[in-house]
């Protein structure tokens, strides 16, 4: 079976947390989350990569932002939009109903063989999804 990379992976937990309008103090929890049940090596090394590639601000980023009185989303624009185009989700689709194409592609992903191999993050986008859809139980679907 096929799985996503590691970095795509921790993209994916940022862009579903940036469609659910985390707090600074949220993104800084996932980091945290992220970085104790990954493990700090590989987690800083996917990290790095995804800063690098201007997908990410990091967590050093985030907290620079703060310090201005922005809040910042971990996942940059060119972030967003690399998982918008990968997942093949529309940029005019309504933001409220994102997160129900996003899940509905991992569960055709995972039939089909590609699926996320980080528990961590599996788990977080699971807990997220479900709660959106509790919150919100008749927006978040076409």
């Amino acid at each position: 079976m096929a799985a996503f990379q590691e970095q795509e992976q921790i993209l994916m937990a940022y862009y579903v947390q940036y469609y659910r309008g985390a707090t600074t103090a949220e993104v800084k929890e996932l980091d945290k989350r992220l970085r104790d049940e990954i493990g700090e090596d590989e987690y800083d090394r996917a990290m790095n990569e995804l800063v690098e590639q201007g997908l990410v601000l990091g967590i050093e980023g985030v907290e620079e932002r703060e310090k201005e009185g922005l809040e910042a989303p971990m996942a940059t624009r060119e972030g967003i939009l690399y998982i918008s185009e990968a997942l093949s989700l529309q940029s005019d689709m309504v933001e409220e109903t994102i997160l129900y194409y996003f899940d509905k592609y991992l569960q055709a992903s995972e039939e089909n063989g590609l699926e996320l191999t980080l528990e961590p993050i599996k788990a977080y986008i699971d807990e997220s999804i479900k709660e959106h859809q509790e919150e919100k139980p008749n927006s978040n679907q076409p």
